[in-house]
């Protein structure tokens, strides 16, 4: 078969077949140039021709193979970090606040059972925005949202398993703030090495992040600082009681002792 091809201002031709199939797999043909042969009515792009269209496909192939691979993502540790530390302060405020309305007294509580069971709550909140919302309260304040590999909403089931991992292994279960402070060391390690969180190892999530605003900066610090300001006036009656116990605990063993 003899094929004609229009290159520069004029045509040029004819060429074998093998001839031009030598020059795509070169790389001298894009394959939208237009060509005839006199079979065909008319012209047509080479890449459209029956006897080149394969030719074509695989070189499509090839470069889609020798792609990079994407870049890593940003793991932005500290935009995280209090935007997890403003879901849990907000959970807070609003759980002591209920329990000051109901006229409880959550101190000899927490050396309880209560204990681990307290931010359970909380805890089942964030699964339902993740699954969703693809965010939460912090995160929102600070353009952080949660997806799946594809980039769809997280299930119940991927949501939950998501929660609980950061729930144990980012916060320590939040028992103690010793083991806290040693899960967020060790989570701060490995995001900043693996490029995320544990948990979104395990369930294969995408945090989607960038660098805020200054506006965005100063409406989260603001808020920030009136939910721990809230929480501090909801819990001041329990840490006085609580502290008064203790002063007077001392000075009682400090008695025995004289």
């Amino acid at each position: 078969m003899e094929i004609w091809i229009a290159e520069g201002d004029g045509k040029r031709g004819p060429f074998e077949t093998y001839l031009v199939r030598g020059r795509i797999e070169e790389g001298d043909l894009s394959g939208d140039e237009l060509a005839w042969h006199k079979d065909q009515d008319g012209w047509v792009k080479l890449r459209e021709m029956d006897v080149f269209r394969s030719a074509f496909e695989i070189s499509d192939e090839d470069v889609s193979v020798a792609l990079p691979p994407p870049l890593p993502v940003e793991p932005y540790p500290f935009l995280r970090f209090f935007a997890r530390w403003f879901d849990i302060s907000l959970y807070l405020l609003f759980f002591f606040f209920l329990f000051r309305l109901a006229g409880q007294d959550f101190v000899p509580m927490a050396l309880g059972p209560f204990l681990y069971l307290y931010f359970l709550p909380c805890l089942l909140l964030e699964v339902a925005m993740l699954h969703k919302l693809a965010t939460t309260p912090g995160k929102y304040l600070l353009g952080i949202r949660v997806s799946s590999a594809d980039g769809k909403h997280l299930s119940i089931q991927a949501a939950l398993v998501r929660s609980l991992r950061a729930f144990i292994v980012g916060l320590g279960l939040m028992v103690s703030p010793i083991l806290t402070g040693i899960c967020h060391v060790y989570c701060l390690w490995y995001l900043l090495r693996r490029k995320e969180a544990p948990w979104d190892t395990m369930t294969t999530t995408r945090v989607v992040a960038q660098n805020p605003q200054v506006s965005a900066v100063l409406r989260f610090s603001l808020l920030f600082l009136t939910v721990i300001s809230l929480l501090f006036v909801v819990l001041r009656p329990a840490l006085d009681t609580r502290f008064e116990e203790i002063r007077e605990e001392v000075m009682q063993r400090a008695g025995e002792v004289r």
